[in-house]
C-alpha cells in the first residue's frame, strides 16, 4: 500500500501537523506503511529512500540496533493483546550521516490490511540535544566527583529553613564514609556536628548561623573533624549566601576541604622555620662573640711585635725582620678578617629591626670614595657616577654596600690598567621584577660596571658566598667577606644583587634596590 494513502487513519490531517515524528509498521516484518511529515523533517530521508529500501528502516540502523529490535519482538507478542505501550529509545543515522536518537512510544494495533495480522505505532520524539545535553551533564558530574576525590574536598548545599544538607560524593568521602551507602544524599545538621570536637562545636555553629544573620555574601573559616575511621583532620569551610527579592537568604552553597596535609606541612614548617631561626641566632652569637673576644690577643700580637721591632731592631738580623713582618701582616689581616665578620653579623642582626631613613645615593657614594681616596690616587681609578635618587634604607648599610662594590672595582684590576669604573641607574621594567619575582612593584636598577680582571661565568653566584674567594691572596688581599656583606645588605632591604663577568673583559654588578623597603 502506498505510504500516502491511508484513508483508513482517523485523524491522519491532526497527525500530520504533531511536533513528533509518526510511524507505523507491519508487525514482524516491520515493512513501514505509513509516515508523517516529521520524518523527513527529523530524519531527512523522503517516501522514495523508503520505497527504494523496500519499505524497511534497516538501512539507518546500526547493528547494535538491529540486535535490539529481536529482544523487542517478544515484548510486542506480549502486548497484542492487551493494548500496553512501550517506550524505548533508538539511534538511527540521519540522511545527512549524523546521529539522531529518538525516543519511542510504541503500541500493538490490529492491521486493516490483509497482507499482516497486527502493525505497530510509533510516536517517537528527537532527544538527540537532550542526550547530549544529559551526557554532557554526566560528563561534567563525574569530572566534579573525581576533582573532589583528587583535591579531597566535598560541596554542600543547605536551603535555609530545613534541617537537611545534601551532601555530595566527595563530602561523604571526606567524612570517612562511602556515598553509596547513603542513597538520599542528604544529611542533617547533627550529622556533621556530632564529627566536630566538642570545644570547637559551638565556633563553628555560630559562624554559619551568625553568617546566615548578617546576610552574608560569602564566608569562609577551618576547623577540625574525627572522621568515621576515627581519623583526625582539618577542614576549610567555604560558604556562599543566596538571596531572595527581599533580601532574605534562602540558601547557602559551600564546600569543605581536607586540608590536614597542608596544615601538617605549615606545622612542621614552622618548627623547622623556627629551629633554624634559633641555629642562626646561635651561630651569629658565636661569631660575634667569638670576633669580638679574638680582638684582645691580636692586639696583644701586634703590639709585641711592634715592641720588638723598637727595642730590639739593632739585635735582629733579616731573618728576624722578616719573621716579624709576616707576624704583623698577618695580625692585619686577621683584624681585617675580624672586623668583616663583625659587619656581617651586625647586618645578619639587624634585619629590618632598625628605623628606615630617606638616604641620598649620590651623598652615599661620594662619602664611599672619599673613604677610598688614598686606593683611587695610588690606582688613578677614573669613576663616573650618574644621578642617583633618593631611596627608604638604612644609610650605615649602603654606605658599607658601595664602599664595598667601589673599593673591589677598583682593587681586582691589573697593575698596569687603570681602573674605570662606571656607576649608572634606571627604573627596573615591570618584567625584570616578575623575572625576578620581586615582593615591591617599583625598583631601581643600579649597575657598577669595571673594567677588571673579571672571573668565569661559574663563579657568578658563588661570590656572593661566606670566605669565596676566586683569586688567591698572593694576587689581591681580602677575607672573601665582602660580597657577602653585600648580599645581605641588599637582601635587608628586599631588593636583588647579581653579577655578570667575563675572564680578563671587566665586570658588572647589578642592584636592584626598592623605592620604599
Amino acid at each position: 500500500m502506498p505510504l500516502y494513502q491511508r484513508d483508513n487513519i482517523p485523524l491522519e490531517k491532526f497527525i500530520q501537523l504533531i511536533p513528533d515524528l509518526v510511524y507505523i509498521q507491519e508487525f514482524p516484518s516491520k515493512r513501514i506503511t505509513f509516515i508523517n511529515r516529521k520524518f523527513t523533517d527529523i530524519l531527512g530521508y523522503q517516501k522514495e529512500d523508503l520505497i527504494q529500501n523496500d519499505f524497511s528502516l534497516d538501512f539507518a540502523l546500526s547493528e547494535s540496533e538491529l540486535k535490539k529490535w529481536e529482544l523487542r519482538l517478544e515484548e510486542y507478542n506480549k502486548i497484542i493483546n492487551t493494548g500496553e505501550r512501550i517506550e524505548h529509545n533508538i539511534e538511527l543515522k540521519h540522511k545527512n550521516g549524523s546521529k539522531v536518537i529518538l525516543r519511542h512510544r510504541s503500541m500493538v494495533l490490529r492491521s486493516q490490511s490483509p497482507e499482516a495480522q497486527f502493525e505497530i505505532l510509533h510516536i517517537a520524539e528527537d532527544i538527540t540535544q537532550l542526550q547530549k545535553h544529559n551526557e554532557l551533564i554526566l560528563q561534567q558530574r563525574n569530572q566534579l566527583n573525581e576533582a573532589e576525590k583528587i583535591f579531597k574536598y566535598g560541596s554542600w548545599e543547605w536551603y535555609v529553613g530545613a534541617d537537611t544538607v545534601s551532601w555530595s560524593d566527595g563530602l561523604y568521602e571526606v567524612f570517612g564514609y562511602d556515598a553509596k551507602d547513603f542513597e538520599e544524599k542528604e544529611m542533617t545538621f547533627g550529622f556533621y556536628q556530632k564529627h566536630i570536637p566538642v570545644h570547637e562545636l559551638e565556633y563553628t555553629r555560630s559562624i554559619s548561623m551568625q553568617s546566615v544573620q548578617d546576610k552574608k555574601t560569602y564566608y569562609e573559616f577551618e576547623h577540625s573533624i574525627i572522621d568515621a575511621k576515627g581519623v583526625f583532620k582539618y577542614l576549610a569551610v567555604k560558604g556562599k549566601c543566596y538571596l531572595d527579592a527581599e533580601g532574605n537568604v534562602t540558601k547557602v552553597l559551600g564546600t569543605s576541604a581536607d586540608i590536614t596535609q597542608i596544615k601538617n606541612y605549615e606545622q612542621a614548617l614552622e618548627k623547622k622555620i623556627e629551629e633554624l631561626f634559633r641555629s642562626n641566632q646561635d651561630l651569629e652569637q658565636f661569631a660575634y662573640i667569638a670576633s669580638h673576644d679574638l680582638q684582645e690577643p691580636l692586639r696583644k700580637i701586634a703590639a709585641f711585635a711592634n715592641k720588638l721591632i723598637e727595642r730590639s731592631s739593632d739585635n735582629l738580623n733579616e731573618e728576624g725582620r722578616f719573621f716579624i713582618d709576616r707576624i704583623l701582616y698577618s695580625s692585619d689581616r686577621m683584624k681585617s678578617l675580624i672586623d668583616n665578620l663583625l659587619a656581617y653579623s651586625r647586618i645578619s642582626r639587624n634585619n629590618i629591626p632598625l628605623p628606615l631613613a630617606e638616604v641620598n645615593l649620590n651623598q652615599i657614594v661620594q662619602n664611599a670614595i672619599g673613604d677610598l681616596e688614598i686606593s683611587v690616587a695610588n690606582k688613578n681609578a677614573q669613576i663616573t657616577v650618574e644621578e642617583l635618587p633618593i631611596i627608604q634604607a638604612f644609610p650605615s648599610q649602603m654606605h658599607q654596600l658601595f664602599l664595598n662594590l667601589i673599593s673591589n672595582a677598583i682593587k681586582f684590576v691589573d697593575e698596569s690598567t687603570q681602573p674605570i669604573v662606571s656607576i649608572k641607574v634606571k627604573e627596573a621594567s615591570l618584567e625584570e621584577i616578575l623575572k625576578l619575582k620581586l615582593t615591591d612593584t617599583q625598583y631601581w636598577k643600579i649597575t657598577i660596571s669595571d673594567n677588571g680582571i673579571g672571573f668565569e661565568e661559574e663563579y657568578k653566584e658563588k661570590i656572593f658566598t661566606m670566605f669565596h674567594r676566586v683569586h688567591g691572596n698572593a694576587e689581591f688581599e681580602g677575607t672573601g667577606l665582602g660580597l657577602a656583606i653585600c648580599a645581605k645588605i641588599v637582601e635587608n632591604h628586599r631588593g636583588y644583587l647579581s653579577a655578570q663577568s667575563t675572564l680578563q673583559q671587566g665586570s658588572v654588578f647589578t642592584l636592584y634596590l626598592p623605592f620604599k623597603p
